[in-house]
């Protein structure tokens, strides 16, 4: 597949199919993503990935811990939306309109909570040890990782619903409290229910670049 191909045709799916995808596509994914940079070679990231009965186990714990009202408490602090200053805030609000008024979303809360009923999760996390640029490591490993995935024939979905309750990650995928769970990925093939039409726009590059 031509790299501008892979890059635009991968965008969030928020629900997949009921079907498996093989350890030797999953492995070759990360493989494939080891290969993005890392400060001084420290490639800082480790990945667990829940699949079948283990995937079914999280998701289950997922809806149980949800519908309790149980608050998430990911590694990572989340800061309130508003917090997050002038340009991301106005870009947020401008989704979470478009998500509230658009038809294809009205599962939208309901896909959440299941995880988007996805066959395998990737876990990406660093050590606590690291220093704070190995987040934007992992972050480089995670989207190197999800555009394999698109060239695989995968579809893929981040998103803090994915890491929201760390203790159902550690407990069934063994991750240790010495390491901080940085990304959840969400992979699969998507479904045809209309959740995956949503479709959302980018800012005009002129909005962020300068060159001067």
């Amino acid at each position: 597949m031509e790299f501008s191909t892979t890059l635009n045709n991968r965008i969030s799916i928020r629900d997949f199919k009921d079907k498996q995808i093989s350890k030797e596509i999953l492995k070759t994914i990360v493989s494939d993503a080891q290969q993005a940079p890392s400060w001084a070679n420290s490639q800082p990231w480790r990945v667990y990935i829940a699949t079948g009965d283990t995937m079914k186990e999280i998701q289950k714990s997922h809806i149980t811990k949800t519908e309790a009202g149980l608050k998430g408490n990911s590694d990572l602090a989340v800061k309130d939306i508003k917090e997050w200053g002038e340009l991301p805030w106005s870009n947020m609000s401008t989704w979470l309109d478009k998500v509230g008024s658009d038809e294809t979303m009205t599962d939208f809360t309901a896909a959440n909570v299941r995880l988007w009923n996805s066959p395998a999760m990737a876990y990406i996390t660093v050590p606590k040890t690291t220093p704070v640029w190995s987040i934007y490591d992992a972050g480089s490993f995670a989207q190197t990782l999800m555009l394999s995935a698109t060239d695989h024939g995968l579809d893929s979905m981040v998103a803090y619903e994915n890491i929201k309750y760390p203790d159902e990650i550690r407990k069934n995928l063994g991750v240790s409290e010495e390491e901080i769970i940085v990304a959840g990925i969400a992979l699969g093939y998507r479904s045809e229910n209309k959740i995956n039409n949503f479709t959302n726009n980018r800012l005009t590059t002129e909005k962020i670049l300068t060159i001067k």
